[in-house]
Formats: structure tokens, sequence, C-alpha cells
């Protein structure tokens, strides 16, 4: 029989999951709302497993800063209580000692990307994976290395200039969903990033001001990313991917930045990933595959 595999993509709200075979066929997937503490996840994860089973590994996708040799997760993330503890250990442990293989979300979205998706005909590819946050990875001659610390491409932490209330301001600080998170403090009705768009788009000229914000620092942050790491392409994840206007959107308001500037000789091609919500599964796979080591 062909080898399956579980594949895990856990984030702040939600464990999206797949049962895949090793070329990246999907074979069944699902999401669900994360467990909110750790015996909760553990007891999700089982329960994953064991109606699945059988399965040759477990194939995980996490936010924060994941050791994936250690199969420890460290830093900052939105899944705090999955921190600073054996996850790897303990899913093996309540999965009849499956091999399980931890990696950070958006080192997944790139390695799933690079195998299934956009960056199949490219060595070098810069990741910016948008959502609440910013997340990045880099491939670099078709290979994928965090760093030192786990934290490379970790753009979503470049600083964007200013302070408040007492803090940094970085990327993350200026998503779709930041925004329409500011636009919604002044107004009667809580808006999400989508729902930014289509007012702007009907005139609404506090949102408009919003998305024009948002759209200023993708670009500044894209200048960023290119020289940073000279990529082949800039290949933009996450949800507002799959709106065209937005990728056209953020081209245009690069290309009106770097006009006339120094820098306005190296324009990159700025694309959407392909894959969508199947790349973290794809990629925590692929890492599975080709990256992760297992004692025997």
């Amino acid at each position: 029989m062909d080898k399956r595999y579980l594949c895990l993509d856990t984030g702040g709200t939600s464990v999206k999951y797949g049962v895949c075979d090793e070329n990246g066929q999907m074979l069944s997937s699902g999401k669900e709302p994360v467990g909110k503490t750790l015996e909760e996840f553990l007891d999700q994860v089982q329960g994953l497993y064991e109606k699945y089973s059988p399965v040759d590994g477990i194939a995980c996708s996490f936010p924060g800063e994941v050791h994936s040799e250690e199969g420890v997760i460290r830093g900052i993330s939105a899944v705090e209580h999955l921190h600073n503890c054996p996850l790897q250990q303990m899913i093996s442990q309540r999965c009849g000692s499956k091999k399980v293989s931890m990696v950070n979300d958006a080192n997944a979205a790139a390695l799933g990307e690079a195998w299934q998706g956009v960056g199949k005909e490219y060595e070098n590819i810069a990741f910016v994976i948008v959502g609440s946050g910013v997340g990045g990875a880099v491939i670099e001659k078709g290979e994928l290395y965090p760093g030192t610390t786990m934290n490379k491409a970790e753009i979503g932490n470049f600083p964007m200039g200013g302070m408040k209330d007492g803090a940094l301001l970085c990327w993350s600080n200026f998503t779709l969903e930041k925004e329409a998170r500011k636009y919604s403090e002044n107004h009667p009705k809580e808006v999400d990033g989508k729902e930014l768009m289509e007012l702007a788009e009907k005139g609404d000229e506090d949102a408009a001001a919003c998305v024009k914000e948002f759209l200023h620092y993708m670009a500044i942050g894209c200048v960023n990313v290119q020289f940073a790491y000279d990529p082949e392409i800039i290949a933009i994840g996450g949800g507002i991917s799959a709106n065209p206007k937005i990728l056209e959107a953020i081209n245009r308001s690069y290309q009106d930045l770097v006009r006339g500037q120094q820098m306005e000789y190296l324009m990159p091609k700025i694309v959407a990933c392909q894959r969508g919500n199947d790349a973290n599964l794809l990629g925590a796979l692929s890492y599975f595959l080709k990256y992760a080591s297992f004692q025997e």
C-alpha cells in the first residue's frame, strides 16, 4: 500500500488537517477549532490520528520559533500554550510512536509552494505570508535555511519606523486585518479585511485611507525583502493572495514608492501564491520527507 501521512497546520484559531500520499496528493482534508490547552490539543491530534490511521508519519506546521530538531516551539505566537514543552515527543507518544516532524508555518507555506505551487520553476524565492500578521520564508538555491536561531526571514518584525505605546512599529502592525481593526474602532460596524476593501471601493474615505496605508507598508516591506534576499520572485501568500485586485494594487504601490528613487532600478516580480490553504499542509509534508531526521 502507498504511504500515507497525516499533515497538520495549527494556527491561532484552527487546526487544518489533511491526509496526503508522498506525492502530495490530498486524499482528505478538513479543519476544526484548535485545542485551547496543551492537553486539549494533544487529545485533538490523537483523535485525528485514530480517525485516519494507518498513517506512516505526522507532519506538523506551527507558528512561532519552531526548533525542528529539538521538537520544541519558542518565541511568540498565537498558540503559546504549545510553547516550551517537548511537543514533538508528546505527539508521537499519543500517536503510536509514529515519526513526527515540526516546521514553522511560513516555512511550511514556502516549501509547499516551492514543491507544488508558484515556486516550481524557481530556485530563489522570498515568501511574504500575510494574515493577521506577516510571516516570511526564503528558498535559496532550491533549499530552505531557517537561520541559526530559526528566525531567518521573520519579516513581520521588520521595523517600519515610529513607536506606539512604547513598542516599535513593525510590518505586522500594518496588515489588512489590522487596518480593518483600526477602521472598526471608529465606526459602529466591525469589519474584516475583505469588507474594508469593499468599503474603500465604494468610496468610503476612511476605509480608503486604511487600505492606502496597508498598501504603502506592503510596498516598503517588499523593497526590504528584495534588497535583503534578492529573489527571482516575491510570492505573496495568505488570504489576500486570492484577490487579484490586491496583488495589482501592491505592485502599483511598489512602483509609486520607488519611482524616481535610487532603488527604482530593481523592480521585483511580485506574484500570488497558488495553493491557498493546502500550502502549509503540503509544506509540512515536504519538510517531513526532505529535511526531517528521526532517531530509529
